[in-house]
């Protein structure tokens, strides 16, 4: 089984050539309101997604998360749902520590 695709670790070790691979997170699936806040607070590094109504219906994509983090968020949206899996890159595992909190409210039911 594969959890993150190979262009998505590219993407991080591109963007952070001095880390040889990053630790790798899966997290319980989030709800939209979750993922709109992580995208409002952060930078989108990349997506795919649907627009209509005025409204981008994001499918999948990548967030660069807080300023000196070397912390980098990919989501996919779950087929026919309004949730999220996010799994987390970064070079040090205690950096995200406050993300984890912080996407604590915003978690569904579901299991890892």
């Amino acid at each position: 089984m594969k959890i993150i695709e190979d262009n998505i670790i590219e993407m991080y070790k591109n963007s952070f050539p001095e880390i040889l691979y990053p630790n790798i997170v899966k997290t319980k699936n989030i709800t939209k309101e979750g993922l709109d806040l992580l995208i409002n607070k952060n930078k989108l590094y990349w997506s795919y997604s649907k627009y209509y109504d005025n409204v981008f219906d994001y499918m999948d994509g990548v967030i660069t998360w807080g300023n000196n983090n070397k912390v980098m968020i990919n989501f996919k949206k779950i087929e026919n749902s309004l949730c999220y899996g996010i799994i987390i890159l970064t070079d040090d595992l205690e950096n995200i520590s406050l993300l984890l909190m912080g996407l604590n409210k915003f978690y569904t039911i579901d299991k890892i």
